[in-house]
């Protein structure tokens, strides 16, 4: 039964390990396996004596274990096609959380499954949030650091304006981005203090108090961080806020993080629980028929890993060649374009996109224009990136536009190429931006205007039933100032576009 434990945990890890591979912000989830080891082992010694699970609780726990391990297998599928899915580790974890505690259960009955549920559940922290929770939070903390900071730099004196999450120094605009909203230290300190609260074994009241700390000292502590950017970016200039920028960060982690440990270690108990070592038993053999149970989920699980990768490759050798594909050409001579650097913290946010460029220029009729092309390599960083990341209505109302109203879709032809556009009506300061945004995909693969922001279960399980992953995809925005008429702008864009789209020769190798 270790093994098959062994099994189930390696298949949960897989489902959570890219979320937390790419996205910063869950980069501690690869410390949760190994704390709740840790934790798992510091129960053991107290372990209370078993107790025989009733008939009915045993079939009960058997029945579960069948179910969640028909559902960890069917889900290897859904990891292979989508593993930037929020859900995907959600239901792995739930899976491989409930089939460890139904092993225990069958070990150990209730004593035993009441003494290590905490450690076993505690890797659910690990998961990522569900993603409009998640930006709803963020986007709070980024508006009220924000605002803080404004007021705080205010009170020392610095001339400085909130534009949504900018703020506009003299010289420059120092951004609170996603890094800097409070929620990447909200969540590991979360992590720490519930595991810092069950390492010291405190009572429950006690626990709270720790987590209520915990969360405490993260927002105190990033808004101090905010502020010194701010300060230092007054002073030197925004290169001075990339130069501390991760330093303050580990630094205010480091801070709390020792904060609730120091807090932990004072509400601890004076002694230390009875140890009670109950002879003559041990886990993997206690379980009836374990041997079988293990081998039908290594059968399972192995079959669901074979299947679903030769599922994918049958329909990739029976695709058709894709069609070439457009890219945006360097700017031409006399087009006056200022390339616009793109911050490393931007790209850490954007998942890495092997293509990212911005540029801004002003044209004859002295219309502003600001564009943005990205291009996302096959893997599951291109559709969270694209589909979800870098949208124009969060990342231009974080920069302090107004949204007025979405405009009609429009499909631009240009050199050959077809490029679906979504198009809004933005107001900066009062005046009129038109915004066009673009996701098309690498395979050539229709992908209309609106399926760029309605990437739902639906979009996803017809992706994994036509055997589709790892598609490329390759994002182009451009917004104009000046243009009071929508049907001005779209001329104006379908000039720029004749211009600059031609084939991706890369596309065709």
């Amino acid at each position: 039964m270790a093994l098959a434990l062994a099994a189930i945990w390696a298949l949960v890890l897989r489902a959570c390990w890219w979320e937390w591979y790419l996205n910063p912000q869950y980069s501690y989830g690869v410390l949760v396996p190994l704390l709740s080891v840790l934790l798992l082992s510091r129960r053991w010694p107290d372990r209370p004596q078993p107790r025989q699970p009733s008939r009915r609780g045993a079939m009960v726990a058997t029945a579960s274990m069948a179910i969640f391990s028909l559902v960890l297998a069917a889900l290897q599928p859904v990891v292979i096609s989508n593993a930037d899915w929020r859900m995907v580790p959600a239901i792995a974890a739930v899976c491989g959380a409930s089939l460890t505690l139904a092993v225990v259960f069958l070990a150990g009955g209730f004593p035993w499954l009441k003494h290590f549920a905490f450690p076993v559940l505690f890797f659910l922290v690990a998961v990522p949030w569900p993603r409009p929770q998640e930006n709803a939070i963020m986007s709070w903390l980024m508006s009220h650091n924000t605002g803080l900071c404004v007021e705080a730099l205010h009170w020392l004196g610095y001339a400085a304006e909130q534009r949504g999450n900018l703020i506009a120094i003299p010289g420059s605009l120092l951004g609170v981005e996603e890094a800097c909203s409070g929620i990447r230290s909200l969540q590991s300190m979360i992590m720490v203090s519930l595991a810092i609260g069950e390492f010291f074994r405190l009572t429950l009241p006690r626990r709270i108090v720790l987590l209520l700390l915990g969360v405490g000292a993260a927002l105190a502590g990033n808004s101090i961080r905010s502020l010194t950017l701010s300060v230092a970016a007054c002073h030197s200039g925004s290169g001075a806020v990339d130069r501390i920028h991760d330093g303050t960060g580990l630094a205010v982690l480091a801070g709390a993080s020792a904060i609730v440990l120091l807090a932990g270690r004072l509400m601890a108990p004076k002694t230390a629980p009875a140890v009670t070592r109950p002879a003559g038993f041990s886990l993997p053999w206690n379980i009836p028929h374990a041997k079988a149970a293990t081998f039908a989920l290594l059968a399972l699980f192995a079959a669901a890993l074979v299947g679903g990768e030769a599922w994918f490759r049958w329909h990739e050798g029976r695709a058709v060649a894709a069609p070439p594909i457009w890219t945006v050409s360097p700017p031409q001579a006399g087009d006056n374009v200022r390339d616009v650097p793109i911050a490393e913290r931007t790209l850490d946010v954007l998942l890495y996109p092997d293509v990212a460029k911005s540029e801004q220029w002003r044209d004859d009729k002295g219309w502003q224009w600001q564009s943005f092309y990205f291009h996302w390599p096959p893997g599951p960083t291109s559709v969270q990136s694209a589909f979800i990341v870098h949208d124009p209505r969060v990342c231009l109302g974080a920069a302090g536009f107004e949204l007025e109203r979405p405009l009609p879709d429009w499909t631009a032809e240009a050199n050959g190429f077809r490029i679906p556009f979504q198009r809004y009506l933005f107001r900066d300061r009062g005046r009129p931006v038109h915004v066009f945004h673009a996701v098309v995909e690498d395979d050539g693969a229709p992908s209309a205007a609106d399926a760029a922001f309605s990437f739902d279960a639906g979009a996803r399980f017809r992706d994994l039933l036509a055997g589709r992953r790892n598609r490329g995809l390759r994002v182009l925005e451009f917004a104009v100032r000046g243009p009071a008429d929508p049907a001005e702008a779209e001329a104006a864009a379908q000039q720029w576009l004749d211009r600059r789209i031609i084939a991706d020769k890369q596309s065709d190798n």
